[in-house]
């Protein structure tokens, strides 16, 4: 077998984070290794959910200075089927995070 079909297979058996408090318990946790430009992705996720949820692979890709491969690549090693979950995740975070501020404002 070879080193990207383990690779895969890893990210397989990965179930996603439920929410972003989850996902942060994973990096402090070091449950989750990542290589340098995932981790690197994936600190710009946790700082700024919005550059997520409502950029491309490739506007991500930039302001993490790293390939759009690797941004897809983190989404898949999260557990994620694809980067449209990835994105859907951060959305649903920050529609969470606005309604909960939201709450009794009435």
């Amino acid at each position: 077998m070879t080193g990207r079909e383990m690779e895969v297979m890893k990210a397989e058996s990965t179930r996603p984070p439920t929410d972003v408090t989850e996902l942060k318990g994973m990096f402090a946790s070091r449950a989750l290794k990542l290589p340098k430009q995932l981790e690197q992705v994936a600190r710009v996720a946790l700082a700024r959910p919005d550059l997520i949820a409502f950029g491309s692979a490739r506007s991500i890709a930039v302001a993490c200075s790293v390939s759009p491969t690797s941004v897809t690549r983190l989404a898949t090693a999260l557990g994620f089927h694809s980067f449209r979950d990835f994105k859907s995740f951060f959305q649903q975070h920050l529609r969470r995070t606005a309604n909960s501020e939201n709450c009794g404002c009435l």
